[in-house]
């Protein structure tokens, strides 16, 4: 199983498209953080790591479109399917693989934003409450920056294995790459597209704002949409990985 998840891993984290695309995404965010005061760069650093959740969404789906699709257009998937177990393991390492994947990009983007910011002021202001900064005017939670950092790295790891498993699943139920691609961005992006003409209270429910769960302190989420957005999270990572062994099984 670590054989095969570590030959997934190189799948596909060393595809040119992705490496370039992933590259220059880093080099961006180098450059996103203005100047200023040590409340207003904190402020524009949570500001920008929402702002750069589309591009975060681009190079997950370009990662898990093709995922299955390439089985199929090559016949690979009744190969393994004949095999012991073989099908199991694919599943397993496919889905292991893309969470990994998908979390170390993610992860790499929003650190690449702290640090910006974080060079802007000397690592100093950590301890800063959040409430001091202008993109989280108005709220009640006693959280410092430090802490937000910490927890929007925690929920931006849980949601890439979300969204690895949704990726993977529309990879499993589709011939076209593009379709996958098409559809799991939509269900990223549609929400970020959204936001200013719904309501926060149905944006507030969407696996978007679970990952980037800055957004759930700004727009002071209670309680019960935590707990929630926690329960989308675990169930889609426990059901999908079944619906895509089932999909990648069924007889074609």
């Amino acid at each position: 199983m670590g054989t095969l998840i570590k030959l997934e891993l190189r799948k596909i984290l060393l595809k040119k498209s992705i490496l370039i695309t992933w590259a220059a995404s880093l080099l961006l965010g180098m450059l996103l953080i203005h100047t200023g005061i040590v409340s207003d760069v904190y402020a524009d650093v949570f500001f920008k790591s929402y702002g750069y959740t589309p591009i975060m969404g681009l190079i997950m789906f370009m990662i898990l479109s093709g995922a299955y699709t390439i089985e199929y257009n090559s016949n690979m998937f009744e190969l393994i399917n004949t095999t012991k177990n073989g099908k199991k393991k694919l599943v397993k390492a496919k889905g292991i693989g893309a969470g990994i994947a998908t979390s170390i990009v993610n992860i790499s983007i929003i650190i690449t934003i702290y640090l910006d910011g974080l060079r802007k002021v000397n690592f100093e202001g950590l301890d800063m409450p959040l409430k001091n900064l202008w993109y989280f005017k108005g709220i009640n939670s006693n959280l410092n920056v430090f802490q937000m950092m910490v927890i929007l790295i925690i929920t931006v790891i849980i949601a890439s294995f979300f969204f690895s498993q949704l990726g993977l699943f529309l990879s499993s139920i589709s011939k076209s790459a593009s379709v996958s691609f098409i559809f799991g961005g939509l269900i990223m992006g549609l929400p970020y597209i959204l936001e200013p003409f719904l309501p926060s209270k149905l944006i507030i429910m969407t696996p978007l704002w679970g990952m980037m769960s800055s957004q759930l302190i700004k727009y002071q989420a209670n309680t019960g949409i935590i707990v929630i957005q926690a329960v989308i999270f675990l169930a889609g990572c426990f059901i999908l990985p079944k619906l895509t062994y089932a999909a990648f099984t069924k007889e074609r």
